[in-house]
């Protein structure tokens, strides 16, 4: 699934992470594999603990730092794809089932 501003993601159950001083690190349970986040991107991780839109992340992420809109969405949909493709969050539909 491609993702857009609309698109709901969220932290899978696949993974464990917890926060170190002002970085996030993160375990993916089901190949080992170890990541660590900092600033924007740590941020954004705390963003997706609850099914949220990359929209609302964005507007969390200019809230916090100096990035402007544009710039930010690529930004955030640029690295929630990167996090998908690493098994460490899930994208929900935002239709309802017929």
């Amino acid at each position: 699934m491609a993702i857009d501003l609309s698109t709901l993601v969220k932290q899978s159950p696949a993974q464990v992470s917890t926060a170190l001083d002002e970085e996030v690190v993160i375990l993916n349970l089901e190949n080992s594999l170890y990541f660590g986040l900092e600033g924007v991107a740590a941020c954004i991780w705390n963003a997706i603990k609850a099914p949220t839109n990359a929209a609302e992340i964005c507007r969390e992420v200019t809230e916090q730092f100096d990035v402007g809109e544009e710039q930010c969405r690529r930004d955030v949909i640029e690295f929630l794809e990167e996090l998908a493709s690493a098994g460490l969050i899930e994208t929900l539909s935002t239709k309802a089932d017929p």
